[in-house]
């Protein structure tokens, strides 16, 4: 087995890696000027005794700011076995949460030491991302290990995402794998959904709210609004939870046609609505409405960090049109999806929106992605989603 190629990185970069970061960025690489898009490289760092200290093996990707994606500490060349005892540790995680759910995240990239690789799975359908130069040189070995441990009746690629083209590499979806000629039935806290894993947004649904829309079930009273609703999303479990009238908000009239579809699959009664969330609540509160739960999923606001002072803005009209809307005691779930806007700081702009609509808050559940979506420590790049569950007074 031959040696891998040498890149050295700055100290930086090096203390990042040891506590835990998986990434080295452009500005921390000294030359490597040999290393081809995709190779596995050894990671070292100079000392001052002379010499260099290995860091670990690592994913190469000469177009992406993310220069660099740790592997692991080791010096081999990884083969198919690694690769393949990789996979099934990742699928060990998802087999232990004992969910009845049959939509789940199988592979989560960094976080299950697999870096640039997402796989979903919609009952025997998966979907997967090859989202780093490393993971797209290895894009048939993978599917192949996939086949080989899941033996799924299809296997759709939905690579038609922006991290892509930061990496340098093309977008594209479609199927690689097997046959699917209709969406695909999964089941999610109880109801019966109908997923299209080549259309869909994401990769056919949002799998790190899964647990949150489960969560909000419990919580289900009264009239309930779900702005950002999607597909039925957060509505269609607090219409199961018991709730006497859940309105659906959602730009998409398409989105709110598939909603009430899966309404009525699971002879649930929804209303639905489709108008632009922050003109809809103006609308609501001016009209006098009053809700006992109100959810806020809106996309996500801060694409990068420039565009976070407008994020605040835009998180805190909505949760002070919220609030408006909501009777005595009415529960708010409210979310972001956006990285930049860190949790200390959505839970200020949350009380700032409080403060202003003249309403007290209590904290009852402070929550984050589904477990299917595990966080790696000293990854804080990996706590995009945010879930605050709150009591408003």
């Amino acid at each position: 087995m031959s040696e891998l190629l040498a890149v050295e990185v700055t100290p930086r970069a090096a203390s990042r890696l040891r506590a835990g970061h998986p990434w080295v960025f452009a500005a921390e690489v000294h030359e490597a000027k040999e290393a081809q898009p995709g190779q596995v490289v050894r990671l070292v760092v100079h000392h001052r005794g002379g010499g260099h200290n290995l860091l670990g093996r690592a994913f190469y990707s000469p177009r992406s700011l993310i220069r660099l994606r740790l592997i692991d500490r080791e010096g081999e060349p990884p083969d198919r076995d690694f690769w393949r005892a990789r996979l099934r540790q990742a699928l060990a995680l998802r087999e232990a949460l004992r969910t009845p759910d049959t939509a789940l995240r199988l592979v989560y990239s960094e976080a299950d030491a697999l870096p640039g690789l997402v796989v979903d799975r919609y009952a025997d359908v998966l979907v997967v991302q090859f989202l780093c130069a490393g993971t797209e040189a290895l894009r048939e070995m993978f599917l192949d290990l996939l086949e080989e441990l899941l033996h799924p009746r299809a296997i759709v690629e939905r690579d038609d995402t922006h991290a892509r083209e930061l990496e340098g590499l093309p977008e594209k979806s479609g199927l690689v794998r097997g046959a699917l000629d209709e969406p695909v039935e999964i089941l999610e806290g109880g109801l019966r959904l109908r997923v299209d894993p080549r259309a869909g947004q994401k990769t056919g649904h949002y799998l790190d709210q899964r647990e949150n829309r489960q969560a909000a079930a419990a919580y289900a009273r009264g009239r309930c609004l779900d702005a950002f609703c999607y597909q039925g999303g957060f509505g269609l479990h607090l219409a199961r939870g018991g709730a006497e009238e859940v309105l659906l908000l959602d730009q998409s009239e398409e989105a709110l046609g598939a909603a009430r579809q899966h309404a009525a699959q699971n002879e649930l009664e929804v209303k639905t609505r489709a108008g632009n969330a922050f003109d809809v609540l103006r609308e609501l509160q001016r009209a006098g409405e009053k809700f006992s739960v109100v959810v806020l999923d809106p996309p996500a606001f801060a694409k990068n960090r420039a565009a976070l002072a407008g994020a605040v803005r835009g998180y805190k009209e909505l949760n002070l049109r919220a609030m408006h809307l909501l009777e005595e005691g009415g529960t708010l779930i409210t979310s972001s999806c956006s990285y930049h806007m860190l949790p200390e700081r959505f839970e200020e702009v949350v009380q700032q929106a409080a403060r202003d609509a003249g309403r007290r808050l209590q904290l009852l559940e402070r929550r984050s992605a589904s477990r299917d979506h595990p966080e790696r420590p000293g990854f804080p790049e990996a706590r995009y989603l945010k879930c605050l569950i709150l009591r408003v007074l």
